[in-house]
């Protein structure tokens, strides 16, 4: 955890020009949103290192804490966090504004969170999980959007420290957290030192991470397990073409069909969806038909995503965000009819914007509570899902 006050520094100036009011104006509805979101962010959670903020949390926290915090918002909660897969989200939707608007001070953002990440960074190539509840833990999916976020930097700058910090990474995972083999099926663990049951969802992060690294570095050894997991995810995957949040591991663990369903098959979608930009292999297409199937029925008429199968009342926003980007992406698979149910996703999201920028966490909550805190994480990914799909996806070219 951070102590906002002594991490604090202005965001760095720069040379570069203010957009004028006219060139603003002709932007689409959504990069004005991200636009004022990304402003916010900045106001709010960045400080000239990272960005740091309280966070819905686990356990007691999810389910009662963040309410009472968010209804007496003058007290000092003291939780103030570091979350490394909020620096991954932040360091692409910087990198993407920059590619996008060609103003250096989102360069300068992105390469001043890198630089702090890599600082954070243990010698052994991992992340500790942020969360008190958690604490000592060692999170795949954390340290896989953060690494995401370095490659990006990679990308940008060539610069060698950034690769050698996501090798790490991996190296940590292929040895530390480790996978779960069954028959020609691999799926990754969740945490380091725990199998518990198996989680698709990750499975398809570090499936994206592998082919992002390949791309990156031009070494395709890092593809290798890639086959595997995908055939962990094709055996999983429901006929419906939802995917469970859990199956049972090689030491059981507990089964959860159902947990938060459409933003986790949206993220999933939109994981499959990047690894075929890069890889170009054709047999994930069916599934990712089969799963925007499945993701029509988590549409409310009004464009919000539902919570979950059976769960229809909660409205969180960032779960709304990632489904709108994966029926927007659906168009460039030459999947017809999901336009419609972006715009009417996005019509939603950009309504629930509020005068400073940024976003309520959720609605309808134990069907009348509210959650108005403001995550920097969850943030982070709105804006990510806001902003065009990044360069160098091929999905349009590749497409038949």
């Amino acid at each position: 955890m951070l102590n906002a006050n002594a991490e604090k520094d202005v965001a760095p100036k720069t040379n570069a020009p203010v957009m004028p009011g006219s060139e603003v104006a002709c932007l689409d509805s959504k990069m004005r949103a991200a636009l004022r979101l990304h402003d916010y962010l900045v106001a709010s959670h960045w400080n000239g290192h990272a960005l740091t903020g309280p966070d819905v949390g686990i356990r007691f926290n999810s389910r009662i804490g963040r309410f009472i915090k968010s209804y007496l918002p003058r007290v000092d909660w003291k939780d103030n966090y570091y979350y490394v897969q909020a620096q991954g989200y932040w360091i692409l939707d910087n990198w993407q504004l920059y590619s996008s608007m060609r103003d250096n001070r989102y360069r300068d953002i992105a390469l001043r969170c890198s630089e702090f990440l890599l600082g954070r960074q243990q010698e052994d190539g991992a992340w500790l999980y942020p969360n008190p509840e958690w604490r000592g833990r060692i999170a795949t999916a954390e340290g896989t959007w953060g690494s995401l976020g370095l490659l990006e930097t990679y990308r940008e700058t060539r610069d060698g420290k950034f690769l050698t910090s996501v090798e790490k990474w991996y190296r940590f995972v292929v040895r530390e957290i480790g996978f779960q083999e069954v028959g020609q099926e691999l799926a990754v663990n969740y945490f380091c030192g725990k199998k518990g049951p198996r989680v698709p969802n990750n499975s398809a992060i570090l499936l994206r991470f592998l082919a992002e690294v390949a791309e990156a570095s031009g070494d395709d050894s890092y593809l290798r397990r890639c086959t595997g997991l995908f055939k962990f995810l094709r055996a999983v995957q429901e006929a419906a073409g939802e995917f469970p949040y859990t199956v049972r591991g090689v030491e059981g663990g507990k089964v959860w069909p159902h947990f938060q369903c459409f933003q986790y098959n949206a993220f999933l979608c939109l994981d499959l969806m990047r690894y075929f930009d890069l890889t170009g292999d054709d047999t994930v297409r069916p599934r990712i038909r089969r799963l925007l199937g499945f993701l029509r029925e988590g549409q409310a008429q009004n464009g919000r995503s539902y919570f979950e199968c059976g769960d229809k009342h909660r409205d969180v926003t960032y779960h709304t965000a990632v489904l709108a980007q994966a029926f927007a992406r659906a168009s460039q698979f030459e999947i017809p009819g999901y336009d419609a149910l972006a715009d009417r996703a996005y019509d939603y999201l950009l309504g629930l914007q509020r005068p400073d920028g940024g976003f309520d966490f959720s609605r309808g909550d134990y069907y009348f509570f509210k959650d108005r805190r403001s995550y920097p994480r969850n943030l982070a990914m709105i804006l990510y899902h806001l902003l065009p799909v990044a360069p160098g996806a091929s999905a349009s070219s590749s497409a038949p």
